[in-house]
């Protein structure tokens, strides 16, 4: 072998460590690596996902992935973002569509300090930094009995400046799978009345009323359960009571449709892969549910969109916002006219779940406000087959074949047995000696020695007494 040929290998060599050694363990597949995240948890469970930031909807998550502990690395989410902050005012004077109109990207964006993000690293689009990165920690992943294990999250969030409002939008990605999509509305009231508008507001100070308003938060979420796009199958869950019992009551969604929360049947739904299963076979799937259901927003008839909390609809790739939605390739205006009874059997499904927030501003939100959170909820059912944020063995259910007695009425006890007073003994004057009282005791008896001894003193008084003559 010539010196030349050794030169080569040893430069092909040098090569393949740098791929093997220098290079990340779970490479960028779908992005570059300066928007690639890939975060490894306290328990071992990983989330990686590609990001990127647009004019209008801000931060956009792409091909968000978990790893469970010691589990198989699937795909969620093949896009994830804001589609709407709506912000209809009580005296109708504006009725702002902020993503569609105005955009939370761009000059918009605010470029984040490391202040801002105490921990964690600031992600740059550009030069510019605009995301940050955290893992947070909550204290109870849960608790049993002596068992306390903490729960690690994985936090994205970014601000962007619309009017006087900052809105935070965030993403927490936790260790046990589930995903927490949520906006913070923060900085200045936006709108104002003298005092002759105090019913559509709130008196903040002399003669200046805070006009009320609702914020209501559209999120677009394009599931791909396990890399695939096409077999996503959508159930509506409710508990219907049946005498003191209640039943769940599973209901197939197959067309594209609005549904609302229905808080008297804990309503919710569920977004169900067709085809993979857990180790138990039981199907991998999404729970969506929308907890702050206290109040709804409910349009004219110019904002139909309003009418539902949450869309289920085909990919149509010129349907981009909740409203106001560019009428591009005859793409309809708003989540209203994108749901046309289109078959989602079959299809690459897209979930438009929202949530609502009526602020009433208060004394308090002047100079700067308080955040205020929404936020919806994403948490795996059947990912896996146990807890793995627990490492001890499953006994529960295990009291089935010894199942408990049934519950008996509680019993009546007998009540208390009083024992009455006992009254101190009389002593009688010398030479006077008082009847027994019977075994019975009780005061008649006692009043009978009294009056005896009464009439007997009295018969001694009245021999003392002298005869007038």
């Amino acid at each position: 072998m010539n010196i030349q040929t050794l030169t080569k290998l040893i430069s092909v060599l040098l090569c393949l460590s740098s791929v093997l050694y220098l290079k990340p363990s779970h490479a960028a597949e779908f992005c570059s690596d300066e928007y690639y995240i890939n975060v490894s948890l306290a328990n071992g469970a990983r989330w990686d996902m590609c990001w990127e930031q647009r004019n209008r909807e801000g931060i956009v998550l792409h091909k968000v992935h978990f790893t469970p502990k010691a589990g198989q690395r699937r795909l969620i989410l093949s896009s994830a973002s804001l589609a709407q902050i709506h912000v209809p005012y009580d005296d109708n004077g504006a009725r702002y569509h902020d993503i569609s109109d105005y955009g939370l990207g761009g000059n918009y964006m605010v470029d984040l300090r490391q202040t801002d993000c105490p921990g964690g690293k600031l992600l740059n689009y550009a030069t510019r930094p605009v995301l940050c990165r955290q893992v947070s920690t909550t204290d109870h992943g849960f608790r049993y009995q002596s068992e306390q294990v903490k729960v690690e999250a994985l936090t994205l969030f970014s601000v962007s400046r619309v009017g006087a409002y900052h809105y935070i939008p965030l993403w927490r990605f936790y260790e046990d799978g589930a995903i927490e999509p949520a906006v913070g509305a923060t900085g200045a009231l936006q709108r104002f009345n003298n005092a002759s508008a105090e019913d559509q507001g709130w008196l903040i100070e002399s003669n200046k009323v805070g006009l009320g308003h609702v914020h209501n938060f559209f999120w677009k979420l394009d599931f791909d359960l396990a890399g695939t796009s096409r077999d996503d199958l959508v159930e509506e869950l409710n508990l219907q009571e049946q005498g003191e019992q209640s039943s769940l009551q599973r209901t197939s969604i197959t067309t594209e449709m609005g549904r609302s929360v229905n808080p008297l049947t804990a309503r919710r739904w569920l977004i169900r892969d067709a085809e993979q299963t857990n180790s138990e076979g039981q199907s991998l799937a999404y729970e969506i549910r929308l907890p702050q259901s206290e109040h709804q927003d409910i349009g004219p008839d110019s904002e139909t969109f309003t009418r539902e909390d949450i869309y289920f609809t085909t990919l149509q790739e010129c349907e981009l916002y909740a409203s106001h939605n560019p009428g591009l390739a005859g793409c309809a205006d708003s989540l209203y006219g994108f749901v046309n009874n289109e078959s989602l059997r079959g299809a690459d499904l897209v979930v438009w779940p929202s949530t609502t927030f009526y602020h009433m501003p208060r004394a308090e939100d002047a100079p700067f406000m308080d955040a205020h959170w929404s936020y919806i909820s994403l948490t795996p059912r059947d990912w896996e087959a146990r807890n793995s944020l627990s490492t001890s063995a499953d006994i529960s259910g295990s009291q089935l074949a010894n199942p408990e007695p049934p519950v008996l009425p509680p019993v009546t006890p007998p009540p208390p047995v009083v024992t009455p007073p006992t009254n101190p003994p009389v002593t009688p004057p010398p030479g006077v000696t008082l009847p027994i009282s019977s075994s019975n005791g009780g005061t008649g008896s006692l009043d009978y020695g009294f009056l005896v001894l009464l009439v007997l003193l009295i018969w001694r008084g009245a021999r003392r007494v002298p005869t007038l003559h």
